[in-house]
């Protein structure tokens, strides 16, 4: 690896250190209120379709509601065992399975 290319991973590593350690150390030890910790477990479950969503869509950035698009079942399963409660880790492990299943087998 070349010294520029180490010199830029750890001014970024830093960058992001300096941003997010200051307020984690001026909270460490302090309960937060109730509404802020709600929001805080909230954030997986919105970072986690605003992640998904892109990889459903076609690569024209179109939804292919058809049988042949394993995306769209492993975005079934999601939705599916979300609404049954299934723990978040189990229902991403599942349509992770269910898409490589049905590229596998399809």
């Amino acid at each position: 690896m070349r010294a520029s290319v180490a010199v830029v991973i750890a001014g970024m590593a830093l960058v992001t250190y300096l941003t997010r350690a200051p307020l984690l150390l001026v909270l460490a030890g302090r309960p937060l209120p109730p509404r802020l910790t709600l929001w805080l477990r909230l954030i997986p479950l919105a970072v986690l379709p605003a992640l998904a969503v892109p990889l459903v869509l076609a690569p024209g950035g179109r939804l292919v509601l058809s049988p042949g698009n394993p995306q769209l079942w492993g975005a079934v399963v999601v939705f599916l065992l979300a609404a049954l409660r299934v723990n978040l880790l189990v229902s991403v492990a599942l349509a992770v399975a269910t898409v490589a299943l049905l590229r596998a087998f399809g």
